[in-house]
């Protein structure tokens, strides 16, 4: 039996992956992916079933599990050691000495394991483990997320890079490019977390054997977080989400949107907001998918002003859609038939 012991002994044994080498582009519509590689979902939907004469077995698929689930103690082991005193107590409001609202760790199902091996074409434990890098992931949730919070979350994340605690193998900054003037000033910028701060954690991670890939992402979509892939024992990469409470309220229901857009079905309790959002499974509306895209980039940026106290939290729950889209798609009425079809379980 692996012990956190037996993790911690051999974690600066594993060889450096190589995600750009390693993790093929195999979406069908990538103007509508939200990210670059597989993400950690932290909800439920209900996945393509692939092609039956490839992935693995099941019996294959819990066996990866169960190493699975062993990798995820070991990373939420080491983020609580890392960055638990900066979690505020509970019922308390987050401050600059306790920017974080919480930490989460998930680790993939065995059938859900075996339906992406199957829709990836990976045929052995092998491929699974080092292309599928959504098996493991964390998640930082952040109360606080001004500029000094976040740094001093990525600041701890830099400590932990330097003393092995960790081994970050690629950052992902994704945020809307910044407004500029007419004279190419910038207006306001989006970033969770300084340039500087994002900086010294490359700089930290490059001084092991290889420099790491850092993007600076805009996606049409105006998504808001720092997403870490990492190393972790077993053979698995995993990955590592910082975002704001807001944008992460956001990205629940936005979640979900993708999902129909891209012709994948939500769990059957979410039936309902499925029927709600047929209109976007029409691919030949590209104005209304276009339309959507915008209030969508609007929302997320609506979040992230609620989040710095910019906008009074009194208001809304998210931005209104406009007048010229569908009420159906509000996100504010996607999230009450949410609640609805959560609180009938």
């Amino acid at each position: 039996m692996l012990t956190l012991n037996t993790f911690i002994l051999k974690f600066n044994q594993i060889k450096p992956f190589n995600p750009i080498q390693n993790t093929p582009s195999l979406n069908k519509y990538p103007n509508l992916a939200p990210l670059r590689y597989d993400t950690v979902s932290f909800g439920q939907t209900d996945k393509e079933k692939g092609d039956p004469r490839y992935g693995i077995n099941l019996a294959t698929a819990k066996k990866i599990n169960a190493e699975a689930a062993e990798s995820g103690k070991y990373l939420k082991f080491q983020l609580n050691q890392i960055l638990g005193d900066l979690i505020k107590p509970e019922n308390h409001k987050p401050s600059l000495a306790r920017p974080i609202d919480s930490i989460a760790v998930r680790v993939k199902t065995p059938k859900s394991i075996k339906e992406k091996s199957a829709t990836r074409k990976l045929m052995n434990e092998k491929e699974v483990k080092s292309k599928m890098t959504d098996i493991v992931g964390g998640r930082i949730v952040l109360g606080k997320t001004d500029n000094a919070s976040v740094d001093k979350v990525l600041q701890r994340l830099t400590e932990a890079e330097a003393s092995n605690k960790l081994r970050i193998l690629e950052i992902e900054n994704y945020r809307p490019d910044p407004e500029i003037d007419i004279h190419g000033n910038i207006v306001r910028n989006y970033d969770y977390g300084s340039a500087g701060a994002l900086r010294k954690l490359k700089l930290e991670c490059d001084k092991k054997e290889t420099s790491i890939p850092k993007r600076d992402e805009d996606l049409p979509t105006g998504y808001m977080a720092i997403h870490l892939l990492t190393q972790l024992p077993n053979g698995f990469v995993g990955e590592i989400q910082i975002i704001g409470n807001g944008v992460l309220q956001l990205k629940r229901i936005e979640d979900m949107c993708y999902k129909v857009k891209s012709g994948k079905s939500l769990d059957k309790k979410y039936a309902p907001i499925e029927k709600m959002l047929k209109p976007l499974a029409n691919k030949e509306d590209i104005l209304l998918r276009k339309e959507f895209n915008k209030y969508t980039r609007d929302s997320y940026i609506y979040q992230r002003d609620k989040c710095l106290g910019l906008i009074d939290s009194d208001n809304d729950e998210f931005l209104p859609i406009p007048d010229y889209l569908p009420k159906e798609l509000d996100f504010n009425n996607l999230a009450a038939k949410k609640k609805e079809c959560d609180d009938k379980q």
